[in-house]
């Protein structure tokens, strides 16, 4: 390879061994396996040339790395995906513009059915998991978690739904698991359901964009597998299916969202909906095995904020969690949103901790419903 080396931040998952090192997209599926020495290398590599890096490595090591041999992992990371050359570049553009058009279905068939009919039979389902009364709903919280894991939470959500009257658009607010160039991002386009496309609201969304001090529709690509939306959103179609849709995710808390948002509500009225988890604890996140003093600590944070949250104080909802050492991720969320949530009074309609047994891990869902305005 001749000129500088152009890298891409890569998604990285510790695996016994190493590292495996993937494209935070998922546009490119082939990860790439790399030892810890592996890593400190690929960390002298960005924006320097081949002999560059051999000279780095020489002057903190004193070993000469064979040009193959660097040569080999840039042909790996290339086929990762992680290398910016004129063909990863082709590809990345192609699947972002195709997103510009339309966000398709990625999990139909694997969190939720694909086909209409059976879609249906799975709502239902859901709905019929939740036996206890649930209030109209001006704002909703509720998980994004795989559904199967957590059906109460989902059939509480529903519950309430059935007795709110169908808003003309839904502002459906998600975690980002994917990076954004900015703290919040907006993607415009029909989300597909098995119950046919949401549409977006494109002038709410405009009038959203034109209120925050950054551009709004900034990473199309974070949409691209991102169960935050996909999954709360099968529901809600379902539920409202005539209702327009305002997809936003938050990576970074954004005070300026949930002011823009307070503005925006007044002309284009809607249900607000915060499609967030609670506590991750376990091996997967970095604890020890999933344990009964673990989940008494994961189960008080998660009740303590829902609690919090309900009572229309989302700041010591925030305060509570502290340093966040269960890793609630409904944080960036509900910090983005506090213009919407302080004085908003709510009530906790479910609640579970779910175990994933294969990493003996455990994720917290719950389902929050505000009737009522801020005074």
């Amino acid at each position: 390879m001749e000129g500088r080396i152009r890298l891409r931040e890569p998604q990285i998952t510790p695996v016994e061994g190493g590292f495996l090192l993937s494209d935070p997209y998922g546009v490119f599926g082939k990860p790439l396996a790399l030892t810890e020495g592996g890593l400190f290398l690929l960390s002298l590599m960005d924006g320097k040339t081949l002999e560059e890096v051999q000279e780095e490595v020489f002057k903190a090591h004193g070993v000469l790395v064979p040009r193959k041999e660097l040569e080999d992992l840039l042909k790996a990371l290339e086929e990762a995906g992680l290398l910016l050359t004129e063909g990863v570049e082709r590809r990345l553009k192609e699947e972002e513009e195709r997103l510009r058009k339309e966000r398709p279905m990625r999990l139909a068939g694997l969190s939720s059915p694909e086909g209409e009919e059976e879609a249906r039979a799975f709502w239902e389902a859901f709905r019929a998991s939740f036996h206890g009364e649930a209030p109209e709903a001006q704002a909703l919280l509720l998980p994004h978690l795989e559904p199967a894991r957590v059906p109460e939470a989902y059939g509480a959500a529903l519950a309430a739904l059935e007795k709110t009257p169908p808003p003309k658009r839904l502002y459906l607010v998600g975690v980002a698991h994917r990076p954004l160039k900015e703290r919040a991002a907006a993607l415009p386009v029909p989300f597909h359901t098995p119950f046919g496309p949401a549409e977006p609201d494109l002038e709410a969304l405009q009038a959203l964009d034109a209120l925050l001090p950054y551009e709004l529709f900034n990473t199309p690509l974070a949409f691209r597998e991102e169960h935050s939306l996909e999954l709360p959103l099968f529901f809600l179609k379902r539920a409202f299916p005539q209702a327009k849709v305002l997809p936003l995710l938050v990576g970074r808390r954004s005070p300026e969202l949930g002011e823009a948002l307070k503005v925006v509500l007044k002309d284009f009225p809607g249900l607000l909906v915060l499609a967030v988890d609670l506590s991750h604890v376990g091996p997967r996140f970095g604890d020890k095995p999933f344990s009964r003093p673990l989940a008494e600590e994961a189960r008080k944070r998660d009740l303590g904020f829902l609690e919090r949250l309900a009572q229309g104080e989302p700041e010591a909802a925030l305060a509570f969690l502290g340093g966040n050492p269960t890793r609630v991720d409904a944080v960036e969320v509900v910090a983005s949103l506090i213009p919407l949530l302080t004085g908003r009074k709510g009530q906790v309609l479910a609640y579970r901790l779910d175990l994933e047994a294969p990493t003996l891990s455990a994720v917290g869902a719950g389902t929050l419903v505000f009737p009522t305005l801020p005074g």
